[in-house]
């Protein structure tokens, strides 16, 4: 499993490292079933606090990801996905960005050519 995470990036680690897992989703790598490393290897195999990674996987189960169990290894499970709530966290998401590009005097046409552009160089890392 590769996880990235950035120093330079503006996101708390624990945020980078639950987007990271959920980018390991979308690609296939984790799938339903999947048993995520135990939270003191991960922390240890990214050198991270033991709490960034607590942290990150109570927020994916919060989000309906994972399902964490006591004593055992949190597991992917999207049984409990709100494919709804999701929608709308990201909308409220969208409406800010493009808010916030208004207001700036930023194109929005030229903000998305940005963006995918970045995600684009990010993939071929």
């Amino acid at each position: 499993m590769f996880i990235r995470l950035y120093e330079e990036d503006e996101r708390d680690l624990y945020v980078q490292l639950t987007d990271e897992i959920i980018r390991l989703m979308a690609e296939g790598t984790l799938k339903d079933g999947d048993e995520l490393p135990s939270i003191r290897s991960l922390a240890s195999s990214l050198q991270v606090n033991v709490k960034t990674v607590q942290a990150s996987y109570q927020k994916l189960a919060d989000e309906g990801y994972i399902v964490q169990r006591k004593k055992a290894r949190a597991v992917v499970d999207r049984s409990h996905f709100d494919q709804a709530t999701w929608e709308a966290k990201w909308r409220r998401l969208l409406r800010q960005f493009q808010h916030e590009c208004r207001a700036t005097g930023q194109s929005e046409h030229d903000t998305l050519q940005r963006l995918q552009r970045d995600v684009q160089k990010e993939e071929n890392l």
